[in-house]
C-alpha cells in the first residue's frame, strides 16, 4: 500500500513537473496567486510579494488588474469607444497620388532617365504603392487632368527642388 501511495505521488510530482517546464507562466502565476482564465476579481500582486512584484514577475506576464477594466451595470459593446479611423476626401487622395507621380517624375529627371517608357514605368510604380488597379489610375488620371493636379503640383513643387 505504502508502495502505491509513493508511485502516486512520483508519477503526480512528474506531471506537474512536466506541466511547469512546458508552461513557465503558470508556475509563475500559481506562486503569485494569479488566476488567468477567471474574470471575476482581480488579485493585486501588491498583496502577496509587499511591493516586490517587478522582481517575480516574468517577462511577458502581467498582473489581470491591468487588463481588466471594471465596467459598471449593463453596457453594448456596439457602443464602446473605438479608435477613430481619419477620413480622407478624393482631393486629398488624389493630390497624394500625384504628388508621388511628380516626385517620381523628378527622380528620373536628375538620373536623365526620360524616356517613352517612364512615364508607364512611373505609372505601375503608384499604381503598386497605392493600390490601384487600372481602372482606378485611370479614374484618376482623367479626374487629374481635368483639375489640372500634375502641372499644379509641379509648380508647387519647382520652388522646393530650386532651393536645394
Amino acid at each position: 500500500m505504502l508502495k502505491i501511495i509513493i508511485k502516486a505521488a512520483i508519477l503526480v510530482f512528474i506531471i506537474l513537473s512536466i506541466y511547469f517546464i512546458v508552461n513557465p507562466s503558470a508556475c509563475s502565476n500559481l506562486m503569485l496567486g494569479r488566476v488567468t482564465n477567471s474574470m471575476e476579481v482581480a488579485p493585486t500582486v501588491e498583496d502577496h510579494l509587499g511591493g516586490h512584484s517587478e522582481m517575480f514577475t516574468p517577462a511577458g506576464d502581467q498582473p489581470l488588474q491591468q487588463f481588466a477594466q471594471p465596467q459598471e451595470g449593463v453596457f453594448d459593446t456596439n457602443t464602446m469607444s473605438e479608435p477613430e479611423i481619419p477620413t480622407y476626401s478624393q482631393e486629398d487622395i488624389d493630390y497624394a497620388v500625384a504628388s508621388r507621380y511628380v516626385e517620381l517624375e523628378n527622380e528620373y529627371a536628375k538620373k536623365n532617365a526620360l524616356g517613352k517608357d517612364t512615364a508607364k514605368e512611373i505609372s505601375y510604380i503608384v499604381m503598386d504603392d497605392f493600390e490601384l488597379t487600372p481602372q482606378e489610375w485611370e479614374s484618376f488620371l482623367q479626374r487629374a487632368t481635368q483639375s489640372n493636379l500634375f502641372n499644379q503640383i509641379r509648380s508647387e513643387q519647382l520652388p522646393v527642388d530650386a532651393a536645394r
